[in-house]
């Protein structure tokens, strides 16, 4: 349970030149500690503590002298100090969960009227901390990635170099938190001087920047996330919402599909073994046997996963919505998991893609490497067959839908097995194929030539 303490902090780092030290209310939470300063700075003789009788409530009795008003001043601080005590016990259960910086701001603010700076990258620090927590590394890192372009924005303000990559904006090292990196905390700003008229600069530099619009609008509704988790938590954010009124619907891509014939082109493909053209096709061939598996999913896939004749896995993308998926593995598949499966345990990976002592977000950024990796050599391989599309990771996927769509099987089958929450989902991901095999049927009938009479 969190304590507080009414204490005098004598170390030597807190003595000022007339030898005076801080009077502070001492936080005690997970065999860690905080203090929160008084405005009151007294010498050692001038801090009495009195014997109330019970051990536990001793320093809530004590009596301060050598300041003006010192009566006064006493019954203050026993009266925050029995506040915070009050509410310590009656939060005890929620509090228990707490971060220990959580809890010390939390204090300052009810019982202190310290309204911080509420900074944007201090507070995207704290939603980045809890997603990986609850390992949603690609979450944290899309938040962390519109941070990171907030930040070289500032730098060109102040004449830097924003172009100098940043790797990571925080110290990842610490256990309870994130803390922001000593070179970064120049660039930071308070949550509400991102206001409309900096958004406004700021998305015209996101245009100068990025070529792709949906890219503009994926670091959009990053910071607009955030900016919306301070306003709900800090009350003198309530209507802060610079973002509210920018346009940030993502355009959907259109899907790239391939050809029988071009599929089979690849199939037959041949490329040195070990090459990367040659893991490359397996992998995309794979993908598309399985559905149009994603990416990440066959880099995360392990042995035991394969039970001889059928593969099974929960999407990551969707697991929390339990898309778990059992599929029965063709001839070609059968012979890529013994290739990769020879002499491996049940617990190591099939593929790989991902170095077996990689863990927690070392998987996350190992995965995001090899997919440019994929989609680069994925491109070189369409070169060599002069198939002229842009292919990538989603092409699998793309082309099992399309091919699905144009046998005539029902889109709901389709949608269960794209792992899709509803067939309207489905529906506005391949909408443009969809449309073009509505129109192409009832055009067919309409321009039908008349039977002969």
């Amino acid at each position: 349970m969190a304590t507080v303490r009414i204490v005098l902090d004598t170390r030597p780092t807190s003595v000022d030149k007339s030898n005076k030290y801080p009077l502070v209310l001492r936080i005690g939470h997970k065999t860690q500690r905080r203090d929160i300063p008084f405005d009151v700075r007294l010498g050692k003789e001038d801090f009495v503590e009195l014997d109330s009788g019970d051990d536990k409530k001793k320093t809530a009795h004590f009596k301060i002298k050598g300041v003006p008003n010192p009566v006064r001043k006493t019954k203050r601080i026993q009266k925050a100090y029995s506040e915070v005590d009050l509410w310590l016990d009656e939060n005890k259960g929620e509090i228990k969960l707490w971060p220990i910086n959580l809890l010390k701001e939390t204090i300052e603010r009810k019982f202190f009227n310290k309204q911080s700076q509420l900074s944007l990258l201090e507070h995207g620090a704290k939603i980045i901390y809890r997603f990986h927590v609850e390992k949603r590394y690609s979450t944290a890192s899309s938040y962390e990635d519109a941070l990171k372009i907030v930040v070289k924005f500032q730098k060109k303000l102040a004449r830097k170099d924003d172009r100098a990559q940043i790797k990571d904006l925080y110290d990842k090292s610490k256990k309870d938190m994130f803390p922001v990196k000593e070179e970064y905390k120049p660039y930071d700003m308070p949550i509400k001087a991102f206001n409309v008229e900096f958004a406004k600069e700021f998305k015209t530099y996101l245009g100068q920047r990025l070529k792709s619009k949906n890219s503009i609008n994926i670091h959009l509704r990053s910071l607009q996330a955030i900016i919306n988790d301070a306003e709900k938590t800090y009350d003198e954010l309530k209507g802060h919402k610079p973002l509210e009124s920018f346009k940030k619907s993502s355009t959907a891509n259109a899907p790239v599909v391939l050809t029988n014939e071009e599929i089979e082109a690849i199939r037959n493909a041949t490329y040195p073994e070990d090459s990367s053209k040659f893991h490359v096709r397996n992998y995309f061939l794979f993908m598309f046997n399985n559905m149009g598996m994603n990416f990440y999913d066959i880099a995360i896939a392990r042995v035991h996963q394969f039970d001889g004749e059928r593969f099974s896995y929960t999407r990551k993308k969707t697991e929390s919505e339990g898309d778990y998926f059992s599929i029965k593995q063709n001839q070609e598949n059968l012979d890529i998991i013994a290739y990769y499966t020879k002499g491996k345990a049940p617990d190591n990976y099939i593929f790989p893609i991902i170095p077996e002592d990689r863990v927690g977000e070392a998987v996350f950024k190992t995965k995001k490497g090899k997919l440019s990796w994929f989609n680069d050599n994925i491109k070189r391989i369409a070169e060599d067959l002069c198939i002229e599309k842009s292919l990538s990771s989603y092409t699998p996927r793309d082309t099992w839908t399309n091919l699905g769509l144009q046998m005539g099987i029902d889109i709901r089958k389709i949608s269960s097995g794209l792992g899709h929450s509803s067939v309207e989902v489905t529906q506005k991901h391949y909408s443009q194929i969809i449309q073009e095999k509505i129109l192409d049927e009832i055009n067919a009938q309409i321009t039908k030539s008349p039977s002969p009479s």
